[in-house]
């Protein structure tokens, strides 16, 4: 709420006082009117009023889990778009919206569905104890009603408040007979923008409750006495607790992007004030905050500017950091006492899984940025390589066709996790012949003829 001017608080001091004042009397309780007031301040519309249900205890459920840093999942990227990034930054809620993605897309052609159905079904794994907000399309309410009763789905809150004639009314109708928590508006009224105002609501409320008990806090602890006599404050006691996190985190991203990400890496993440990697893993957190570096060729200058930071800084990296990663690099130039490390699975792992092969008697190479030796890859009989524009897979076979070791089946896995994955198998003398290979890419080579 930083953002707003002293003249524009007044003007909406002025509005809410109005609105209180021509609503008149009403069951609410103080908080609940909070939301509904809101509302009504977004739409100019009193009969919110009248049409507003708080549904199993949803106000409380859709407070704590906002508060904890929850999912928040919309059926429109309006909705995303009319978020407040500080206030959703204040508790490191990460937004989700899958009504453009392309496997979305594809599905909901292939399958004569809605987007708004494939969008959630896309998004299933993300909705339990999540925030789902509506606003838009009822068959995306539809889907959440069904994912509730026949998978057992259960997000913490979903409001319920997508506006039309088709389906808006009954889809309504249906959340209020879940045993899941919503914030519901009845009949054909409703829109993103009565989403969003909810949220901001739901956002203030979590944010004075946590002033309240953070005044509280410093209350307690400055009127501690230490063991000399003198008054504890609050900075004594932080002062004498020892550090809970390095001074750096990397965190690996998998195939699945930021929705495989662990609890732990997502809270390294939200609490970031640094937030470094490459464009591709950096544009996963596009309403994050942080001030951000964006990793090239300047390994150097990255290790410089996160020796000189005294603000929590995540290093974005892909998969295991560990792995033939930028974590060796970190660990050597700022020393292991200032890094940790929060691994998700390699490529090369993800890559085994894709061919269903074993990968732990497995030999593994980078030829990234390193030179390629042949004789490096034929003392073994499985190996999994990364490779990079230079040495390119077609680049590897024809090496290893050169110096007469073509008793290998090649596995070319592409885009791992993508909606333009592929997975093939070649033998050596294919794989040489092929003209266009992702860069983002695992070779697995498997010498049939040893044992």
């Amino acid at each position: 709420m930083q953002q707003i001017t002293a003249t524009g608080r007044e003007i909406e001091e002025e509005s809410f006082a109005t609105i209180d004042r021509e609503a008149g009397a009403h069951h609410f309780t103080p908080e609940q009117w909070t939301i509904v007031r809101r509302v009504i301040h977004a739409s100019a519309d009193f009969e919110f009023k009248d049409n507003i249900v708080f549904h199993r205890d949803a106000l409380e459920a859709g407070i704590a889990a906002l508060a904890s840093g929850c999912n928040l999942v919309a059926d429109v990227e309006m909705i995303r778009a009319g978020l407040s990034a500080p206030r959703l930054a204040r508790f490191g809620i990460v937004t989700h919206c899958f009504i453009s993605d392309p496997q979305v897309i594809e599905q909901a052609s292939r399958l004569n569905l809605t987007r708004a159905v494939a969008a959630m079904r896309r998004a299933s794994p993300l909705l339990h104890n999540s925030v789902v907000a509506v606003g838009n399309a009822p068959t995306a309410l539809l889907e959440i009603a069904r994912l509730a009763r026949e998978e057992r789905v259960k997000p913490a809150l979903v409001i319920a408040v997508p506006v039309g004639f088709v389906n808006a009314v009954e889809s309504k109708e249906e959340m209020l007979r879940l045993d899941v928590p919503a914030i519901v508006a009845h009949g054909r009224k409703g829109g993103s923008t009565i989403a969003v105002a909810i949220i901001h609501a739901l956002l203030a409320i979590a944010a004075q409750r946590a002033g309240s008990s953070a005044q509280a806090a410093d209350g307690r602890s400055s009127s501690a006495v230490r063991e000399d006599g003198a008054t504890r404050t609050r900075a004594d006691e932080l002062s004498a607790q020892p550090s809970l996190r390095s001074a750096v985190t990397v965190v690996g991203v998998g195939t699945g992007g930021a929705q495989d990400l662990s609890a732990r890496a997502l809270g390294a993440v939200r609490g970031a004030k640094l937030l470094c990697g490459g464009e591709r893993h950096l544009a996963l957190f596009t309403d994050h905050p942080a001030r951000r570096f964006v990793i090239r060729a300047n390994l150097e200058e990255l290790a410089r500017t996160l020796a000189e930071t005294s603000e929590p800084a995540v290093v974005l990296a892909s998969g295991d950091p560990n792995f033939y990663g930028v974590a060796r690099y970190l660990v050597n130039k700022l020393g292991k006492e200032q890094v940790e490390i929060v691994p998700a699975p390699s490529a090369i792992q993800e890559a085994f899984a894709r061919i269903k092969e074993p990968w732990d008697d497995a030999a593994f190479l980078s030829f990234h940025a390193r030179p390629l030796k042949v004789e490096q890859i034929v003392p073994h009989r499985k190996v999994g390589i990364f490779t990079d524009p230079s040495n390119t897979p077609p680049v590897v076979a024809r090496e290893l066709l050169k110096a007469g070791a073509g008793g290998y089946r090649a596995f070319l896995c592409e885009d791992l996790g993508s909606p333009t994955e592929r997975v093939r198998e070649l033998s050596l003398e294919e794989l040489a012949k092929l003209e266009a290979v992702s860069a983002l890419n695992v070779l697995i080579l498997i010498a049939a003829d040893r044992p």
